[in-house]
């Protein structure tokens, strides 16, 4: 398999492909886990093998005797054979340790590391030699830098070191867990609730048996700080005030952006469009999957730092760009989220009929408490396929509903709809109708009374890479109904966006963004689902840290460039459009611990949390299934 993978690097070298980069840096070879790229074949392997078995040596956790003493006699040689020190049993030496190293070690870091190692011998045995027998030092012209990844990390937006933080808990460390967190992420317990768990798909122990509780592992740890009284890692910081920044929008991006700046010091005032924190997270996520004393108590912890929102301030109604920077903000964020709806675009929509309501309000108003505004009935039909549509069906449960429908146009195979979500509805007694869509809404009297509905057939796979839905002919038929939600998608509010001059929109009404995240008016910087369109609060997270990592760079420099972080990703991208994905076996394990739930019966007619989350056994014994799969890549390149 090793073999297989050089031989394909090999190849792309050799017709031509582009040279991979770290940055502006035209990277000479990279060695990661079984693959090797040299492009430059006057790199030094003894000295690239040497850097990459040191910083597996330095990353080791040190639990176990092959992969902590192995990398470091491995390092050793090769740095001896660099300096002209080398003995030709050496060769043979760092061939056997690195098969003992992959063969007894007990995490994955030492288990595939090695494999590089073995691969590079393999392959370039004769400059090895050669090495061996050289008896001057020379001067090496080139520099090696390594860095650490994983699966889980890799995939997630925010890139936190999900392994880490699950070695913590295995030692029962749940405050260093937390701190792990933390340090990139100030709303772990909202998160580990809401979270499309992106590190769980990547997670290599679901092709041995099943992927680790991730999410569910976040989530106890920021739980387990509240029900001990820790005070949490979102700290006060005790620094001279810097610069105003002015952020638009309280969700997830504009909180998290908040957090970052004010942990450097920087005064930070957020405008909000709502009365409350917390955007779409608090009035589009339900209580019994997002309770609001989780997410008031991670946005107190923030305006803790001296941040301060203000409330009910809506851009181009009551401040404009410009009276920012009048008042002396030196930098400006956008982090509206996507709160209106898209149309279904069918007959009666526009007939203002009582009882036909969009998702995102519906939503809304149970958040808010506005139960007035939530149109009542028996029966509910909610059109749409994705997480909002399956919040609205379950909530309506729980403000009254007897009935509850929801209609898809597509197979439940292309839902995009959380799976655990689905399956908590179908428990709850949803009624779910697949290849359906909507023809028209029906009223009398001023009253929703149904929906007429064609049945659908699947054709060839749209621009989504899903198969597109088409009607069958003659197939209309009614579901009768006192309320019919449209949960489709959602937009961001166009016309606030137009009060932005200087900023480019574009015609879907995103804001377009540098690579910096920064508008094309200078210090106006965008981040989140109005740049990105509707998409997941992880994601949001992600922008907003950056964000607040890079508005402190350019206030301080006048200037901004991507982060090392950054390059290190893009790196990692091009290595996967040059080699397979690594198929190694992982033997299976200790079974995933599952999560209780409250029951069905009771939960379905209030907002009682539904997941209960982990005892501290519970816990442990979950962290303990995790294999720590992390890839340490060097790469090597000229200055």
């Amino acid at each position: 398999m090793i073999m297989a993978i050089t031989e394909n690097l090999k190849q792309h070298a050799e017709s031509g492909t582009p040279r991979l980069m770290h940055g502006d840096r035209k990277v000479s070879a990279v060695i990661a886990s079984g693959e090797i790229f040299v492009a430059d074949p006057n790199v030094d392997v003894v000295n690239l093998a040497g850097a990459y078995a040191l910083a597996v040596h330095e990353n080791s956790c040190g639990q176990c005797f092959p992969c902590r003493i192995g990398s470091g006699i491995i390092a050793d040689l090769c740095k001896k054979i660099g300096e002209g020190k080398g003995e030709p049993e050496y060769l043979n030496q760092i061939g056997d340790i690195a098969e003992a190293m992959a063969d007894a070690s007990h995490c994955d870091i030492g288990k595939s590391s090695p494999l590089a190692i073995i691969a590079l011998l393999d392959r370039y045995r004769e400059d090895f030699e050669k090495a061996v027998l050289r008896q001057d030092k020379g001067v090496d012209p080139y520099s090696y830098t390594s860095f650490l990844t994983a699966p889980c990390i890799e995939a997630c937006p925010m890139h936190l070191d999900v392994p880490k933080y699950i070695e913590e808990i295995k030692l029962g460390r749940f405050k260093e867990s937390l701190e792990v967190i933390t340090s990139r992420l100030p709303l772990p317990g909202t998160v580990g609730r809401v979270c499309f768990r992106p590190c769980e798909s990547a997670c290599k122990k679901g092709r041995a048996d099943e992927p680790m509780q991730i999410k569910h592992l976040k989530r106890f740890v920021a739980d387990a700080a509240l029900a001990c009284g820790t005070e949490s890692a979102v700290a006060p910081v005790e620094m001279p005030q810097k610069s105003k920044v002015a952020i638009v929008g309280a969700g997830p991006a504009g909180l998290t952006c908040a957090h970052f700046l004010a942990k450097q010091g920087y005064k930070v005032t957020i405008f909000e469009i709502l009365p409350a924190p917390g955007g779409m997270a608090a009035v589009g996520i339900p209580d019994y999957r997002l309770p609001s004393d989780i997410l008031t108590g991670e946005i107190e912890e923030i305006k803790k730092l001296g941040v301060e929102i203000q409330y009910s301030k809506c851009l181009g109604i009551d401040f404009t760009i410009e009276q920012l920077e009048a008042l002396e903000f030196k930098a400006i964020f956008i982090a509206m989220g996507c709160h209106c709806h898209r149309r279904l675009g069918i007959e009666g929509e526009s007939s203002g009929y009582y009882g036909y309501v969009p998702g995102v309000l519906f939503l809304r108003h149970i958040n808010l408490g506005q139960y007035d505004e939530v149109p009542k009935g028996k029966k509910i039909v909610v059109v749409g396929g994705g997480n909002v549509a399956l919040d609205c069906v379950r909530s309506s449960f729980r403000v009254g509903f007897e009935e509850a429908h929801l209609i898809y146009r597509r197979s439940r195979a292309e839902m995009p709809a959380d799976d655990v979500e689905i399956k908590d509805a179908e428990d709850e007694g949803v009624h779910f109708h697949y290849l359906i869509a909507p023809k028209r809404i029906l009223g009398e009297n001023g009253k929703v009374t149904g929906i007429e509905c064609y049945r659908m057939e699947l054709g060839q796979p749209d621009a989504s890479g899903r198969r597109k839905p088409i009607v069958i002919p003659d197939s209309e038929f009614i579901i009768e109904a006192d309320v019919v939600i449209a949960a489709i998608g959602q937009e961001g509010e166009i016309s606030c966006l137009c009060n932005l001059p200087g900023v480019n929109i574009d015609e879907r009404g995103i804001i377009q963004v540098d690579k910096n995240l920064m508008s094309s008016r200078r210090g106006v910087f965008a981040g989140g689902d109005c740049v990105t369109g509707p998409d997941t609060l992880i994601g949001a997270c992600a922008h907003g840290r950056l964000v607040g990592l890079k508005v402190a760079v350019y206030l301080e420099e006048n200037k901004i460039e991507p982060f090392t972080e950054e390059h290190d990703a893009a790196l990692l991208g091009q290595l996967k459009t040059l080699a397979p994905s690594e198929h190694r076996q992982m033997p299976a394990g200790i079974e995933r611990v599952p999560v209780r739930h409250e029951p069905v019966i009771e939960r379905k007619r209030d907002f009682r949390e539904v997941d209960k989350g982990f005892t501290v056994e519970e816990a442990i014994a979950e962290a303990h299934r995790c294999h720590r799969c992390y890839r340490i890549v060097t790469y090597a390149y000229k200055e």
